[in-house]
């Protein structure tokens, strides 16, 4: 009977709880994984087919703008065929780099920003292409793989030298009974279904190192944070990291995930293997069971060792590096002055949580001393527009006018608009002289002969009066007319006489 939701039954009840514990997680994972909701994406078509045809095989970093190029290659195509694609390739890759089938990261000044494929996209991207060319697992050479797996390791981790001996005699008679099998000729090619069994074994095995190199990538990059962060804590771990950097501890590269590389890399690096792997590709391409498989097989095979190759140094690069950069992190000044950092904010920490014990406020309480923020405001470069110059490009034909013939008056009109007429003035100024006996001041200048260009005929007499008049030693008052309203202002009556009027 069940009891509280649970079999009663030992069995029952082991069976039920797993069964709970297994759909939770398998929620977690349909809820979290990345590489499950770009199998759900609604363009996963596109990012998977940009990821397995702008990345290749071998996955690695690419400048941003290669791959943005493509891309607005692509989407052209792609929107004729009716696909519904509205953003740039900008947007699209940004938005990828949120959900985790993109990673960014910072290039060379030649270079420029990367791109390269997260371990996620390339899993589902592998997902994919098992289900476009399904294999079957259920094979003669998939069997004899696992069983020459488990013999190795049978032998390799059995402790008894008798044993080992005794494996190693019936191992020397088979060779022998093949030796002489094959030097009288008695031995069997094997069928063209049978080579192709076997190189989808291999094909498929190598189909998952790219997604390999992207999770060894990432795990160097989470143990380089890690570091830095036991680098920064004042317990005891610290001393343990400092005191391997300062012994000359690759500490990244004796990690398990570095140890893990390492031993891929020295064997895929190492010349005699290499050299024999090739002549051995070269030798099942050119052989005649091997005329039958289909071109992309033959490629990926031929470029099998290269890929590897080539993804294996992009790691050790990252591999190296980040070890580098952390020799250099503890050396520099900038540990030290972050180390003092972390120190100071702990004890800030430390006596604020003092000062909430002793005092009656509480964390939450309102301070009567406002906090006014200061600094500059930070926006975006995407907010930036650029100027464009086809706005400023006068579209249409242009006209030419007519010649007309020209009014003088209405030219001189003109220029006393834009101009003071200094001689029209210097006339005023002359007849005022005359006029009221050898001397005359500017308001007796304007009083007989209005100002005309209004506050410039003003500004004109001032003018002549610095150039050429007496100072007056005294202010008077002035009038003018402008668009029909009288003004006034109070100036310096310099006064005019007959020796002015001969500087003028």
């Amino acid at each position: 009977m069940p009891v509280d939701g649970v079999l009663s039954h030992p069995c029952g009840t082991l069976i039920f709880m797993s069964s709970i514990a297994q759909a939770l997680s398998f929620q977690r994972i349909l809820t979290d994984s990345p590489a499950v909701r770009l199998l759900a994406a609604k363009n996963a078509p596109f990012v998977m087919a940009t990821v397995s045809v702008h990345f290749g095989g071998a996955p690695a970093p690419r400048p941003a703008s290669e791959v943005y190029e493509l891309m607005a290659a692509d989407l052209t195509v792609l929107r004729q065929r009716g696909m519904d694609l509205p953003k740039t390739p900008a947007e699209y890759c940004t938005d990828w780099v949120r959900s985790g089938w993109l990673v960014r990261r910072a290039g060379s000044q030649r270079t420029g920003e990367l791109l390269e494929p997260a371990e996620d996209a390339l899993s589902a991207l592998q997902a994919v292409q098992r289900w476009e060319k399904p294999r079957s697992a259920v094979t003669a050479s998939r069997l004899e793989s696992i069983s020459e797996a488990l013999r190795g390791l049978a032998r390799d981790t059995d402790p008894d030298i008798s044993s080992r001996l005794q494996r190693l005699q019936i191992e020397r008679d088979r060779l022998d009974r093949e030796i002489e099998r094959v030097s009288q000729g008695d031995f069997e090619l094997p069928s063209v279904e049978r080579v192709s069994e076997r190189l989808e074994d291999i094909l498929t095995s190598a189909s998952s190192v790219p997604a390999d190199f992207a999770r060894v990538r990432h795990e160097f990059e989470v143990l380089n944070r890690t570091l830095r962060r036991q680098l920064l804590d004042p317990d005891a771990t610290r001393g343990d990291v400092l005191d391997d950097i300062f012994t000359g501890v690759d500490v990244i590269s004796d990690s398990e995930a570095g140890r893990s590389f390492n031993g891929f890399y020295s064997i895929i690096t190492d010349p005699e293997r290499s050299a024999y792997i090739d002549a051995w590709i070269d030798q099942i391409l050119a052989s005649e069971p091997a005329r039958h498989l289909d071109q992309d097989s033959r490629m990926s095979l031929r470029s099998l060792i290269r890929d590897m190759e080539e993804a294996g140094a992009e790691v050790n690069s990252v591999m190296t590096g980040l070890a580098r950069s952390l020799r250099h992190y503890v050396a520099s000044e900038q540990f030290a002055e972050d180390r003092k950092m972390i120190e100071l904010i702990r004890e800030t920490r430390a006596l604020a949580a003092d000062a909430v014990e002793e005092s009656e406020l509480n964390a939450i309480h309102a301070m009567e001393t406002p906090l006014q923020r200061i600094g500059m405001s930070i926006q975006s470069v995407s907010s930036i527009e650029l100027a464009n110059p086809g706005e400023e490009v006068v579209e249409g034909e242009t006209i030419v006018n007519a010649a007309q013939p020209l009014d003088v008056g209405e030219l001189l009109a003109t220029v006393r608009q834009s101009e003071i007429d200094l001689e029209e003035l210097i006339d005023s100024v002359r007849d005022t002289v005359t006029a009221e006996a050898g001397r005359a001041t500017i308001s007796q200048v304007l009083a007989r002969h209005p100002a005309t260009q209004g506050l410039g005929s003003i500004v004109g007499l001032l003018h002549l009066g610095l150039q050429h008049g007496l100072p007056g030693g005294h202010t008077g008052h002035v009038t003018w007319d402008e668009d029909g309203i009288t003004r006034h202002a109070i100036i310096d009556q310099y006064a005019f006489d007959t020796t002015s009027l001969e500087e003028m």
